[in-house]
């Protein structure tokens, strides 16, 4: 271990996302170093890597083989995540992944099993309990704001894939859907902030069954959606505290991206679940209106995508265990996947795992 050096840092997977993780990357360089970057596509490999002034490697052998890389960020679709982790980890590398974990509870125990008997580090998205307006939110329910919390709202009401992304069918597709490629963002908030969840009911469906591309060199193409656009969840934590979810890819824009909690003693506002610089309201019993709750000046604007590697790499370095460990992320990925079987049954599905 390099303790006194930023942490060598290679990506696999160079499309949309790789972008923002690099550029976010740029001034932690005290602590972070892009070494290199491997993608199926040649070509995006090749423009990835001049563009952020890094190795592109030719395979992924070859990122495996370079010494220099002591932590890999999985960025590959969402069904090759488990298989392209496992690889990372046979390959002895430190791995943050992008969420979900996987698309089966048994691809995500494999991987977290495959860690630990490596003795390596597995992180994963989501990572925005990271970011400052939720960390206010998390000290305002701890220090008993709004007394003992009672039930939680919370919407992800995202757009319309299609209307921005180049290649958004995978999206729609298995082991994707709104509920897992969104609605992980506000479970990891609130899994951090209230615990594990016991058991779930849940409706979810198809709400705009044909999508048609309108960015990129596939513009005009119709995709079928092949998952789910929509899910409402409702979810009873270990604790007794009740939550309501809804996640959606039909909204062409909404505002309804946030958490209310709601406790003995008064409520809570976090007006954007993933925006680090989010407002945060608080309404007192006894009060007249909504107050500000104070967030860092210095509170970064919109997402900062490096920050789970910065969380990472200080795991690495110090010893402490990660914020956003695999088995977290499993969590939130057994709750997925037991809400869509109970909007499938009709009934309540217990979640059997728990969150560190």
């Amino acid at each position: 271990m390099r303790a006194h050096e930023p942490l060598g840092v290679a990506f696999v997977g160079c499309g949309n996302i790789a972008g923002p993780y690099a550029e976010t990357m740029k001034p932690h360089a005290d602590r972070l170093r892009l070494v290199g970057a491997f993608d199926i596509n040649p070509e995006a490999t090749t423009a990835f890597a001049a563009k952020h002034g890094c190795k592109a490697y030719s395979s992924l052998e070859e990122l495996l083989a370079d010494e220099a890389v002591e932590l890999a960020v999985n960025l590959t679709t969402h069904l090759a995540h488990a298989e392209v982790t496992q690889r990372l980890l046979r390959g002895r590398k430190h791995v943050h992944s992008e969420k979900p974990l996987a698309a089966t509870r048994d691809d995500a125990q494999a991987c977290l099993d495959l860690a630990a008997e490596r003795g390596l580090q597995l992180t994963c998205s989501p990572f925005v309990i990271l970011g400052e307006a939720q960390q206010a939110f998390k000290k305002a329910v701890s220090d008993g704001l709004i007394g003992e919390p009672r039930e939680v709202y919370a919407e992800m009401n995202w757009s319309r894939i299609e209307t921005w992304h180049p290649a958004p069918a995978p999206f729609y597709g298995p082991g994707a859907g709104p509920l897992l490629d969104v609605g992980c963002y506000p479970l990891h908030v609130l899994t951090q902030v209230f615990g594990s969840v016991a058991s779930v009911r849940a409706m979810a469906g198809t709400r705009l069954a044909e999508r048609t591309v309108a960015s990129g060199p596939n513009a005009g193409q119709k995709f079928r959606v092949r998952s789910h656009d929509h899910a409402c969840v409702l979810m009873e934590f270990r604790s007794g505290l009740r939550a309501r979810l809804t996640t959606s890819f039909l909204a062409l824009k909404s505002a309804q991206q946030g958490i209310e909690a709601h406790g003995t003693a008064g409520s809570l506002r976090l007006e954007s679940v993933i925006a680090f610089n989010s407002p945060l309201w608080l309404f007192r019993q006894g009060g007249d209106d909504w107050q500000r709750v104070p967030v860092s000046d210095d509170a970064y604007r919109g997402v900062e995508w490096a920050r789970g590697l910065l969380d990472a790499a200080e795991a690495l370095r110090t010893g402490r265990p990660p914020t956003c460990p695999g088995a977290a992320a499993y969590h939130i990925l057994d709750i997925c996947l037991a809400a869509l079987e109970a909007a499938k049954s009709g009934t309540t599905i217990p979640v059997a795992s728990t969150c560190p």
